[in-house]
């Protein structure tokens, strides 16, 4: 990244940073069974990316769970393989103000509702997704350890070097799964 651009997502880290004191949220512990409502961001960078997602979001779906996607693409038009969907929505370069933030109706709307739980699988180089997970009113927030202070999660998976979004699911559906809230 060059310097102009490094500048202005620290500027944009800044007035997150501001809107985020500003944030009140129920904080509630849920696991995977007892989650109704999930929301789900990820960055996609392929086809494979896409698919992982639409793979798990469907398992989500075929046990009851309502779930809403929202994707991060780099590029300005929408790739091919790319397949409309309801519950899907896709950041594209050109939904973004000058300070890298999400600025769609979609966005606002996802933000401001409260689902019982929120799965990043974005990393925390993806600032507009980071600003959605900071900002977002859901009661439980999951997303991977990046070794930063300062990441909204209530729940962060240690991934070391990079890993697949498979294997962070997986670690995500385990962990979910394994504790009992009563």
């Amino acid at each position: 990244m060059g310097f102009i651009t490094n500048l202005r997502i620290r500027l944009g880290k800044r007035f997150l940073n501001k809107e985020a004191a500003k944030l009140y949220r129920r904080r509630k512990a849920v696991n995977l069974e007892a989650t109704r409502e999930i929301g789900i961001l990820f960055h996609m960078q392929s086809e494979v990316d896409y698919d992982r997602v639409c793979r798990f979001s469907r398992e989500l779906q075929e046990v009851g769970k309502r779930v809403q996607v929202i994707g991060f693409y780099d590029y300005r038009k929408l790739p091919p393989y790319y397949a409309q969907k309801l519950a899907y929505d896709i950041i594209l370069p050109g939904h973004l103000d000058i300070f890298y933030r999400p600025k769609v109706d979609f966005v606002a709307k996802f933000i401001e509702y409260e689902f019982d739980m929120l799965i990043d699988l974005g990393t925390s180089d993806d600032f507009p997704l980071h600003y959605i997970a900071t900002l977002s009113k859901a009661g439980f927030k999951l997303g991977r350890s990046s070794g930063e202070g300062g990441l909204p999660y209530d729940l962060m998976i240690e991934t070391g070097n990079l890993i697949e979004s498979d294997e962070l699911i997986r670690q995500i559906v385990h962990y979910t799964s394994a504790f009992k809230l009563e």
